[in-house]
C-alpha cells in the first residue's frame, strides 16, 4: 500500500505527470502502475486505504528492459518542440508516434522507422527501439 504522502504527491500533479508517476511510484514501491493508479483512485474516492509499511530501499536504477516501445495513445496533446533550429524542425516534422522513455517515463516523439536509436532529452538514456 502507498503511504499517504505518496498519494498526496500524486493528487497535486496534473493528469499527464500523474500518468508518468504511476509507473515511477510502482517501481519505488514494488507495485504495478495499475495498482498505484487503483490505490490513488480509491484514496480519491475516500475509500479506506491501509497505510504502507514499505520502507524504500534504493536498489539502484533499473536498466531499460526490452526493446519494445511503450506507446502513448493520444500523442497530439504533447509538445514536440525540443530544438528550435531548422534541422530540429525538420526532424520534428517526421514525428509520427509517441513513446515513453523506459528509464524516466518521459514522452518521446519518434518517427515510425525501426530500428531507431533514441536519446531521451530528460535523462540522456540511449535506447534502441525495434518494435
Amino acid at each position: 500500500m502507498l503511504p499517504a504522502e505518496a498519494l498526496a504527491k500524486l493528487d497535486a500533479m496534473d493528469d499527464y505527470d500523474r500518468m508518468l508517476a504511476y509507473s515511477r511510484f510502482g517501481s519505488d514501491y514494488r507495485m504495478s502502475a495499475a495498482e498505484v493508479e487503483a490505490q490513488f483512485n480509491a484514496w480519491k474516492r475516500g475509500e479506506n486505504v491501509a497505510p504502507s509499511t514499505f520502507t524504500n530501499t534504493d536498489v539502484g536504477p533499473a536498466a531499460p528492459s526490452g526493446q519494445s516501445a511503450n506507446y502513448i495513445q493520444d500523442a497530439s496533446k504533447y509538445r514536440a518542440t525540443y530544438d528550435p533550429s531548422r534541422e530540429g524542425k525538420a526532424r520534428q516534422s517526421q514525428i509520427e508516434q509517441a513513446v515513453m522513455c523506459p528509464a524516466c517515463n518521459s514522452a518521446l516523439g519518434i518517427p515510425s522507422v525501426r530500428p531507431i536509436k533514441v536519446t531521451c532529452p530528460s535523462c540522456m538514456t540511449e535506447t534502441t527501439f525495434t518494435a
